[in-house]
């Protein structure tokens, strides 16, 4: 990956030196200015990544920099820097688009981790554009991926789509296999044809009869008159049996003379029919453990697995979750007829961490809960269900990031200063509102007033 460039901006030009040797040494590709409109004239000239400017300068200060580099360059990453900051200048950068600020003298930690953090949020956005880009290529298409796993299964659907071979679809709960097997149908020669869809867990033993096999009048109370079954409705097409593990077995012989020879009876009847179907099946059990168990036909489980099609837990895909977000965000969007147009980087890192035990239905669901407490255009993380907010994360363990205490070591110091920083991104966060900051940090509207005096805050 080609090394970040950092434009660093201030009019003391020794504050430039030293972060230009900082920088350097971490691996970034630094240039200087020590004006804004010298600024202007490198962003112009060079691919600058992140803009690192002060905000006390002659002339044209930082913020009125960043405006100007927010309508010549888009979204690109600014911090400001400051020995004047106040909560209120920082709440008015932050709002006005600006990444985050540092104060002067600043922490080098504090600015390369902020940095780094900006970056990072900047490269997210960039990716979920070009998703968003391929979202709106493959709108009308039904299985969406791009990662090693989604390819693999794309190709074996090709190779064997034009057959009229059974084929079995295996996967967990939710990846897609109904997705899968419709995909097989549409690319085969059948695909003019009927599509017949049945969920064997659905039905008790004598409705599936009646409801593959059809039946004739007077053949059951209530069968007041003959009725085709989904085999019969499904000549010339394919047939699609989802939960096939879940079937009794004494249906599973009838079952397998269909499979077999593609002849069967209704139920009452005694003249033998058939049908030019072709029988595509899925489960989410272990069909060759139920085999063992003798609860699942031997003959019958050959006979479907004549090909199996592996469907991937979505975890083994993580590379395509931007990617189905993005398209399941579109589509539930107009379905709900919502404003929500992206997903807040945020948001999409929430999405990438979890392991998304329910696959691709559960990311779905959480999508289309996301839309749906979204006020505005952005579905941020807050939208998400809590597991998936804070998948991944653990408590911060502050004493395991110190590694050595230095020299001259202050504590009450120290925990002043993290006291200060805290309040302030809590004021920043709750919009400069106390009684919403006091809350955010569990302590009174007065308490907080009093740490603000205390503190210099105010």
């Amino acid at each position: 990956m080609t090394p970040a460039h950092i434009l660093v901006v201030d009019d003391e030009k020794n504050y430039c030196v030293v972060l230009g040797q900082l920088l350097r040494r971490e691996g970034y590709t630094v240039s200087t200015a020590d004006n804004a409109f010298a600024a202007l004239d490198i962003l112009a000239r060079e691919p600058i990544s992140l803009v690192l400017s002060d905000l006390k300068m002659p002339r044209m200060d930082g913020l009125a920099l960043f405006q100007k580099v927010r309508e010549d360059m888009g979204d690109m990453p600014f911090i400001i820097m400051t020995a004047f900051a106040t909560v209120q200048t920082a709440l008015e950068s932050i709002k006005n688009g600006v990444y985050d600020y540092l104060l002067k003298p600043f922490d080098n930690d504090k600015v390369l981790v902020t940095i780094n953090q900006a970056l990072t949020l900047y490269r997210s956005q960039l990716q979920i554009q070009a998703l968003q880009m391929q979202v709106e290529n493959r709108y009308d298409q039904e299985i969406i991926g791009q990662g090693p796993a989604h390819q693999k299964l794309m190709r074996e659907i090709a190779l064997v789509a034009n057959a009229p071979s059974p084929v079995l679809i295996t996967g967990e709960t939710g990846v897609g296999k109904e997705l899968v097997a419709r995909s097989l149908h549409k690319a085969s020669p059948r695909h003019h044809n009927a599509w017949v869809a049945v969920n064997c867990a659905a039905l008790t033993e004598t409705l599936l009869d009646s409801e593959i096999f059809g039946h004739e009048r007077g053949a059951f109370t209530g069968a007041a008159q003959r009725k085709k079954g989904l085999a019969e409705l499904a000549d010339g097409g394919t047939l699609f049996l989802d939960e096939v593990g879940e079937l009794p077995l004494a249906f599973q012989a009838k079952l397998l003379r269909l499979v077999q020879e593609k002849k069967f009876r209704r139920v009452g009847g005694t003249v033998e029919l058939s049908s030019n179907i072709r029988i595509l099946a899925a489960t989410n059990r272990d069909l060759a453990t139920m085999v063992q168990e003798k609860t699942f036909r031997q003959d019958l489980f050959f006979r479907l697995r004549v090909v199996e099609l592996r469907v991937p837990p979505l975890r083994e895909r993580a590379e395509d979750i931007p990617l189905l977000a993005l398209f399941f965000l579109k589509r539930l969007a107009k379905e709900l007829d919502r404003p929500v147009q992206k997903i807040a980087p945020e948001a999409m890192s929430c999405l990438e961490r979890y392991t998304w035990p329910g696959n691709i239905r559960e990311l779905r669901n959480a999508i289309e809960r996301g839309i749906l407490f979204s006020s505005k255009t952005i579905l941020e993380r807050d939208a998400l269900p809590e597991e998936i907010r804070y998948a991944g994360e653990n408590p911060p363990d502050l004493a395991s990031r110190m590694t050595m205490i230095p020299p001259n070591f202050s504590l009450p110091a120290h925990l002043e200063r993290m006291e200060q920083e805290i309040i302030s991104q809590a004021l920043i966060q709750c919009h400069g509102i106390q009684a919403r900051a006091a809350a955010c940090l569990g302590i009174s509207r007065s308490n907080l007033q009093y740490k603000l005096g205390k503190l210099h805050l105010e």
